[in-house]
């Protein structure tokens, strides 16, 4: 059975009461502070990697895989972080570019490696001699209207060479973003992903995809295809967060299958097949639920705990994962076998 675990919801309200982010807390909190100087988000190079190293031989792994998820990056603290609900909302639940980039080195450092959801699924995980495996999620991958104006980029986007960047606020391209600096991190230590892996992008759609607001049209959808071949080739997968990230432990059975009716809707046409499934808010369904969701095209849902675990539910395999933000960086003991919350934390963060 999953441990229990107490789920801290965030209501962001904005003028369009479209404002929700979310998730999971544990109750025990405790402080650590920064001790690593900050680093500003460069909105307009790419960091340049290393000659390619081999991939060494991988070996199957057969004990529990670890899964952490992230919210799209705070690139400005200072115009996140406001004293304002929203800003609240942002030190709860979001890293900094800064803290990203130190974790995703800490996570290399302490030999993790990125694996595919699927291969976890299946029992088919492979990763180098030495090292450990690591699924690794971005939430609500949507970039949201909420974030405009306060220090996170505004959508992804192939630049005119074809590479995956940010788009900010004001039209500048940046590499301070998940999938740009996972890239990164990837080229430059080949051995940080097993047989090509980056991550799972969990979409809601009730404000598009991917920041595309017009994704159920046809303009829309022609912008967009060329970024999701992309995002597929490069080793990044896609899953459902809902329609409306809605909590599907206190949604009637008739609002889920409408809700995920919409979200197909919009989804299907630019995704393609998609078979995971994340709870919003790690809130799961009933048993009834979870089948027919499985049977219905979901196979692979996604809770969230705070240890690493497996089960099965008639149809549906359902696997925990572990949430990296300002409430994880409070229970620093609990983040020790993936990085150093001393090192990670921005100290341009509220409380330091």
């Amino acid at each position: 059975m999953v441990a229990p675990v107490r789920r801290v919801l965030a209501a962001l309200t904005l003028a369009t009461s479209l404002a929700l982010v979310a998730a999971c807390a544990p109750a025990e909190r405790t402080t650590a502070a920064g001790t690593v100087a900050p680093v500003a988000a460069d909105p307009t190079t790419t960091p340049t990697p290393p000659a390619g190293t081999p991939t060494p031989h991988l070996v199957a792994w057969h004990a529990p895989v670890e899964a952490i998820f992230v919210h799209p990056l705070v690139l400005d603290p200072q115009l996140a972080f406001r004293p304002d609900p929203l800003g609240k909302g942002f030190e709860d639940f979001f890293v900094t570019a800064r803290e990203f980039g130190v974790l995703l080195d800490q996570l290399w450092r302490n030999r993790w490696t990125l694996v595919d959801l699927h291969d976890v699924a299946a029992g088919t995980v492979r990763v180098p001699r030495g090292r450990k495996p690591l699924v690794l999620i971005e939430d609500d991958a949507n970039y949201y209207r909420y974030f405009e104006g306060r220090g996170l980029a505004r959508r992804l986007t192939l630049d005119p060479e074809g590479r995956i960047r940010a788009q900010l606020d004001d039209g500048r391209l940046t590499d301070q973003d998940v999938v740009p600096m996972v890239d990164a991190e990837v080229a430059a230590h080949p051995e940080f992903s097993a047989d090509g892996a980056k991550g799972l992008l969990a979409e809601t759609a009730f404000e598009g995809l991917l920041g595309e607001r017009d994704a159920a049209t046809a303009a829309g959808r022609a912008r967009l295809a060329p970024l999701v071949a992309a995002l597929k080739a490069d080793g990044w997968t896609f899953a459902s967060h809902t329609y409306g990230h809605i909590d599907l432990t206190t949604t009637s059975p008739a609002a889920i299958r409408e809700d995920l009716a919409k979200w197909h809707a919009i989804a299907d046409p630019v995704l393609g097949p998609v078979d995971v499934l994340v709870y919003p808010f790690g809130a799961p369904p009933s048993t009834s639920m979870t089948e027919e969701l499985a049977r219905d095209g979901f196979p692979l849902q996604m809770d969230i705990d705070i240890r690493a675990t497996l089960r099965h539910v008639g149809p549906a395999t359902i696997i925990s994962r572990r949430h990296v933000d300002g409430l994880a960086f409070d229970v620093p003991s609990r983040q020790a076998p993936f990085y150093s919350v001393a090192a990670v934390r921005d100290p341009l963060r509220p409380g330091d």
